[in-house]
């Protein structure tokens, strides 16, 4: 139970605490190592939290008990046998409430997928009746539309929504660098990253960490595709565009070129950033991933000490 409970404890640790110091790293690194680091945070919460649960539910607790003595011979004096009474209690507990939330995610997926596939296929059929053939590298559908609307559809049938008020207040190049930049969002899959983000927030809310993470992915990967346009197309005509214009959003499940705070995206292009290295980003995302298990494991390791004294 010990253990159980190291991982329920880092898990709520990382899961209230992890979200400013995310935001800081986020403003220090490229969006796309953030994002990263964001997921794998949310991912490892979420593994801990099923994995001290399990060891809960699991006769004997697993291998936990062997794990611990491994760890250390002292452990029988602080065990979950000396509270046996609780095991069911806690077991029971803990199982309701992962089936709980497993339940919440699985509807959440699914009206999400439902609303996407409805939307997709609107699209799809504008963009067939309109006889469009430009398919380079994803289609786009012009919409006959005095608004500028700029927007993205992702998944496996993805599109750039684009309307003819947009192409008339803008320039070929500020054009150009639009569209390159909800290209980007295709083609960088971000609509499946803010999906994820928003199904893990609406489900686990009472979490700061996944409350917070549909909003700074949402920005990150305007970010993100800020990046990529202005290295394809200039910054200059992409932050032209953004100043001159305030394109209309898009549909819900679209990421639309008006998406995330401008301000923070104008002073993002003027000062840019450059990818990490390889392997600063890979530590940083084992150690988001792995960080309720570190604190379960330094939980277990001062409890076998200070038991041991």
């Amino acid at each position: 139970m010990i253990l159980a409970a190291a991982l329920l404890l880092g898990t709520i640790a990382v899961g209230w605490w992890s979200p400013s110091l995310l935001s800081r790293l986020s403003a220090r690194v490229h969006p796309g190592t953030a994002i990263a680091w964001w997921l794998l945070t949310a991912a490892g919460v979420a593994a801990a939290a099923v994995a001290g649960v399990l060891l809960l539910v699991l006769p004997g607790h697993g291998p936990a008990d062997a794990v611990i003595r491994v760890l250390h011979d002292c452990w029988a004096a602080v065990g979950h046998d000396d509270l046996p009474a609780l095991d069911p209690i806690a077991g029971a507990v803990a199982g309701l409430v992962l089936a709980v939330a497993t339940g919440r995610l699985a509807v959440t997926w699914l009206a999400r997928r439902r609303r996407r596939t409805v939307l997709h296929r609107r699209h799809l059929t504008a963009l067939r009746l309109s006889g469009a053939r430009d398919t380079r590298p994803v289609p786009t559908l012009w919409l006959p539309d005095e608004r500028p609307i700029a927007y993205s559809l992702g998944g496996r049938r993805s599109l750039v929504v684009a309307s003819d008020g947009l192409a008339a207040r803008l320039t070929k190049r500020e054009l150009g660098a639009v569209l390159a930049h909800e290209r980007a969002h295709v083609l960088g899959r971000h609509h499946l990253l803010t999906g994820c983000s928003e199904v893990l927030g609406r489900t686990l809310r009472f979490v700061p960490l996944m409350r917070e993470l549909p909003g700074a992915t949402r920005l990150l990967v305007e970010l993100a595709a800020d990046q990529a346009a202005a290295a394809q197309c200039g910054r200059e005509p992409l932050r032209s565009a953004l100043v001159s214009i305030r394109a209309v959003d898009g549909p819900r499940r679209a990421l639309a070129m008006a998406g995330g705070d401008t301000a923070i995206r104008l002073s993002r292009l003027d000062t840019g950033s450059s990818p990490a290295p390889r392997w600063t980003t890979v530590a940083g995302g084992l150690a988001a991933f792995l960080a309720p298990s570190a604190i379960a494991v330094a939980l277990v390791l001062v409890t076998s000490f200070v038991t041991c004294r």
